[in-house]
C-alpha cells in the first residue's frame, strides 16, 4: 500500500486581446479577471498479489474569481449567456478505481488467463461559495456531474482480450443558476442523466498483424453531454448512437 498527499497551486490567466465574440447569444465580461486557486489530494494506492489493484483518493479544489456562465437578458428582452467571474468555487470530491482478476483469484496469481471486473466511481460536490449574489450562493458549479461512475469486465487469454464497459453520468447543470427548464433555443437548461455501454475486443493473427472491433454505445441510448453557444448549435449536441468500428493493424 502507498499512502501519497499533493498540494498544488491553480492559475487560469485570461488573454484579453484574443477575445472576439461575434454570436449575440454569447457574450464576455470585458472585465474578467484570472482564476487564482489551489488544489490538495490525498489517497492510497496498492496492489494486492497481482489480484487486486486498488487506488482510492480525497481532493479539494479551490478558485477565486471562478469564471463561470449565466443567462442574462438585454433591453430588447433578448437572452443570452453570459461569462464572466460569478464568485469563489469549492470542489470537494472522492475518486476511486477497483480492479479484482477473478481468475487468478480462483486460480492462483500466476495465470496468465486474465478475468477481471473493474470499477470507477468519482463523486464530486462544486459549488460557488462567498458569492454577493444570492442567485449563485452554494449553486453547483456548472459542467460538473457530481456522479462519474464506470464498471465492466475484462478477459484476456492468449491472443484474444475483450472487454464490456457500462458508464454512468449524474445529471449536471449548464448555468450558474442551475436553471432546469430548458430555454426556447435550448442553450440554457439542465443537462439530464445519461449512460452508455460499450464492448470492445481485440485478436493478435501473427506479430505483423491484428484486428480489433468496437460496439460504442450498444444499447442505442439517446443522449446529450452539452449544450452550445454556436456552431454546430444553438443547441444540445446529441451524442453518437450506436456505432461499429472494425481495424486491421499492420506492424512493419
Amino acid at each position: 500500500m502507498h499512502l501519497y498527499a499533493n498540494i498544488s497551486q491553480n492559475y487560469r490567466s485570461i488573454n484579453f486581446n484574443n477575445m472576439s465574440i461575434v454570436n449575440p447569444n454569447y457574450r464576455v465580461d470585458p472585465n474578467l479577471k484570472d482564476e487564482k486557486g489551489y488544489s490538495a489530494d490525498i489517497g492510497m494506492r496498492g496492489n494486492i498479489s497481482n489480484i487486486l489493484t486498488y487506488d482510492v483518493s480525497l481532493f479539494y479544489i479551490n478558485y477565486n474569481n471562478r469564471i463561470g456562465t449565466i443567462n442574462l437578458s438585454d433591453s430588447t428582452n433578448i437572452l443570452y449567456r453570459y461569462t464572466t467571474n460569478i464568485s469563489q468555487s469549492r470542489n470537494l470530491g472522492l475518486e476511486s478505481f477497483a480492479e479484482l482478476d477473478i481468475w487468478k483469484l480462483i486460480k492462483g496469481s500466476e495465470s496468465k488467463t486474465k478475468l477481471a471486473i473493474f470499477s470507477n466511481l468519482s463523486v464530486i460536490d462544486a459549488r460557488y461559495v462567498n458569492s454577493k449574489e444570492s442567485a449563485y450562493e452554494n449553486k453547483k458549479v456548472e459542467f460538473v456531474p457530481p456522479i462519474i461512475f464506470k464498471t465492466g469486465i475484462a478477459f484476456r487469454k492468449g491472443k484474444l482480450s475483450a472487454a464490456y464497459q457500462f458508464s454512468y453520468t449524474a445529471k449536471q447543470f449548464g448555468d450558474a443558476t442551475d436553471a432546469i427548464a430548458p430555454s426556447n433555443n435550448g442553450i440554457n437548461g439542465m443537462i439530464p442523466y445519461y449512460y452508455v455501454m460499450d464492448i470492445s475486443a481485440d485478436y493478435n493473427l501473427s506479430k505483423v498483424f491484428s484486428i480489433s472491433a468496437t460496439l460504442n454505445n450498444l444499447s442505442n441510448h439517446m443522449y446529450y453531454t452539452r449544450r452550445a453557444d454556436s456552431y454546430p448549435g444553438p443547441g444540445i449536441i446529441p451524442a453518437d448512437g450506436r456505432s461499429f468500428y472494425c481495424t486491421l493493424q499492420v506492424k512493419l
